[in-house]
């Protein structure tokens, strides 16, 4: 973890309420993983007070390039979305706990609804890099919000709640009817709103397979300090924080609700 002071390369919109922006990352920082996040100042003043983290949904060793995936949420992302390149930006990263890869025997089946993209294209790439097959679904609202540039070389299946591209229904859905051809050792891996990763819970657990999510949780500090992003988990600890024993979980280790 540190903290730097950078520069914005690009900040581009990919589709519908969805941007993409690229930024150099210090050579002499802790490489990030998929799966980890930063926080960043987006601007120095006292509003917006407190940092806002955003996940990595890339990583270029040889440029030291990163990049992360966000929509305009508030007034931080609307700030954010006005910095153009060479803007400054002040950053403390990497946190958090990355995706554990799988093993060689295992069939990675990655899931992504939504902003939850980011860290799952992480993982593809990075899969993709080290020679693992492995499936990618995303889903989203309509064809308005698939950005089809994010996905470059990557083949994705797309599911869209009124079928205006891809499957027709949510990725669960979509799930459900290739359940009967998944091979006993799939993995899945997951990000997207909470009750997305819920049901890909439940579809793991009845088809007796193992189920990594990626949790989109409030933070206030990032680091661990003020337990703003408690979440509830089985046994006697009860809550851990999102920022520092996560993002990343298997899911049968947490309490659905």
């Amino acid at each position: 973890m540190k903290q730097l002071i950078t520069i914005i390369e690009s900040n581009q919109l990919l589709c519908e309420s969805m941007l993409q922006l690229d930024f150099r990352f210090d050579a002499a920082s802790e490489f990030p993983q998929p799966g980890q996040f930063f926080s960043m100042r987006v601007i120095n003043s006292i509003s917006p007070l407190l940092r806002r983290p955003f996940a990595f949904s890339s990583f270029d060793e040889k440029n030291f390039l990163s990049s992360c995936i966000y929509q305009v949420r508030g007034s931080a992302t609307e700030i954010l979305s006005g910095l153009a390149e060479k803007a400054p930006i002040d950053l403390i990263g990497p946190l958090g706990k990355p995706f554990p890869l799988p093993n060689r025997s295992e069939k990675p089946l990655l899931i992504a609804g939504g902003i939850g993209l980011g860290p799952i294209l992480f993982l593809s790439r990075q899969l993709q890099s080290i020679g693992i097959d492995h499936q990618l679904i995303f889903g989203c609202r309509s064809v308005e919000f698939f950005p089809e540039s994010a996905f470059e070389n990557l083949p994705v299946t797309v599911c869209t709640d009124n079928g205006s591209k891809g499957f027709q229904g949510t990725v669960i859905d979509y799930l459900v009817t290739i359940s009967s051809k998944l091979p006993l050792n799939t993995v899945l891996y997951c990000c997207g709103p909470h009750p997305m990763l819920s049901e890909c819970h439940s579809f793991a657990v009845n088809h007796k397979i193992r189920c990594t999510v990626s949790v989109e949780q409030t933070m206030a500090c990032g680091v661990g300090a003020c337990m703003g992003c408690a979440i509830k988990v089985q046994g006697a600890q009860a809550y851990v924080r999102a920022c520092k024993e996560g993002p990343v979980f298997e899911s049968r280790d947490l309490i659905w609700e």
